[in-house]
């Protein structure tokens, strides 16, 4: 260090390498530190608005769903003659056929096979089952879709309904799966008895 006196008597004004040198260093670990942050603010963001995507996808396949059925007659629960108006109670099926309000036979199942994600997906048909087209989109990860029926038949005085469950997971990151379980219960609008 200059220990010399100029000639007003102060020490001259100005930092030292070394001073400059720690005080670059510490600015350089705040800055490092807060672009982690950000970064990782942003990550999460980006996350957060793929699962909103998918949620809101989701939601309106089932809500989709749920408006044909509840507008629908002659529920038809399970494999066989579609036309035909059956029940499934106790072990559920993947297939549910309707009469739609449109006129058409409209099918609804669990499947993998024309999904855009080839692990499974929940398939539709309004040409009574001869093709199907996903109503998810290809983030959602459908494994298990189950539907248990009641009051198919206009003879037994229970009005028609459906209970759908539905379990999957949407990747979020990488190998990072946000699972989700949904039921819900649709009844038939047009009154049976």
């Amino acid at each position: 260090m200059n220990n010399r006196v100029s000639p007003i008597g102060l020490r001259p004004r100005g930092f030292t390498l070394i001073e400059m040198l720690v005080s670059v260093a510490i600015f350089s670990t705040v800055m490092v530190v807060a672009l982690g942050a950000l970064l990782s603010l942003s990550e999460a963001n980006r996350r957060a608005e793929l699962l909103s995507s998918a949620t809101n996808n989701f939601d309106s396949a089932i809500d989709s769903m749920s408006r044909a059925i509840r507008t629908g007659i002659n529920y038809h629960c399970g494999a066989g003659t579609l036309t035909a108006t059956l029940d499934c109670t106790s072990a559920g099926a993947t297939q549910f056929a309707f009469l739609a309000a449109t006129g058409n036979e409209t099918v609804y199942q669990f499947g993998t096979i024309g999904c855009p994600n080839n692990v499974g997906c929940i398939l539709r048909s309004t040409d009574g089952g001869a093709s199907y087209a996903s109503i998810t989109s290809p983030e959602i990860f459908v494994t298990s879709l189950k539907f248990f029926g009641l009051g198919a038949f206009n003879t037994d005085n229970i009005q028609p309904r459906v209970v759908m469950l539905i379990s999957g997971y949407v990747v979020v990151k990488g190998a990072q799966k946000s699972v989700f379980n949904f039921q819900t219960s649709v009844t038939q609008r047009f009154y049976d008895r």
